[in-house]
């Protein structure tokens, strides 16, 4: 896991155990780890350090870790997260689907777990640093120009394309439900099914029909 070892990992976590212990864990795949007690110390780090990548304990003393990660989505969708629990949280996991997080791991940490979880970081770096986007039928995604091409064709986005083509790549082997459109796309406006089914509809005719997967009461998915 080599393209790791230059990176920077966040770990907000208030157990000074489990930082002691974590902090050697976490350094055998990334350059450095810096930690964080709290979220407002969390966030102060984020301000003044280039960080790649964040694991965050769900619970804290007196605090969420997932509203710390709710709020950093709000102008970060890109850097990937990983959530720590001493156990799960049925609640909680579902309240996190929306938060595109890369992985769940429970403590004590499994070694095994940890590699899987951040090979799957690995592969989220990867994605943010590829500028073009293979959809189906010749059409791709151009993340810098914010805009479809197909050959010599260019496809201009409205505000909630663009967000949408952006969630969708973001998630491209993961299913995008009713829920992660009302946060990515329509931005917590209300929006009915029927709004919701125009709008897919809207974009196969534009796009093709091809690649985008339904899965009935589920949401949608890429096929890449």
């Amino acid at each position: 896991m080599e393209f790791l070892s230059d990176k920077h990992l966040l770990l907000l976590e208030d157990s000074d155990e489990f930082i002691e212990n974590a902090i050697s864990l976490f350094n055998m795949f990334v350059k450095k780890t810096f930690v964080a007690k709290d979220i407002k110390e969390a966030f102060k780090l984020l301000e003044n350090e280039k960080i790649d990548l964040i694991i965050s304990d769900i619970h804290l003393k007196n605090e969420c870790g997932l509203d710390f990660i709710e709020k950093f989505r709000q102008t970060n969708n890109q850097t990937p997260i990983l959530i720590l629990s001493g156990y799960k949280d049925e609640d909680l996991l579902f309240k996190a689907m929306t938060l595109n997080l890369s992985g769940y791991l429970i403590k004590p940490i499994n070694f095994k777990a940890l590699i899987e979880a951040f090979e799957k970081c690995e592969a989220k770096l990867k994605l943010n640093n590829q500028k073009i986007i293979d959809l189906k039928e010749g059409f791709k995604y151009d993340k810098e120009l914010k805009k479809v091409i197909k050959e010599n064709e260019v496809f201009e986005l409205n505000k909630k394309e663009i967000l949408f083509f952006e969630m969708l790549c973001e998630n491209q082997k993961r299913v995008i439900t009713k829920d992660m459109f009302i946060k990515f796309v329509y931005e917590y406006e209300p929006m009915s099914d029927s709004a919701l089914n125009n709008f897919v509809l809207r974009i196969r005719k534009r796009f093709g029909k091809n690649f985008l997967h339904t899965i009935p009461d589920v949401g949608y998915k890429m096929i890449i």
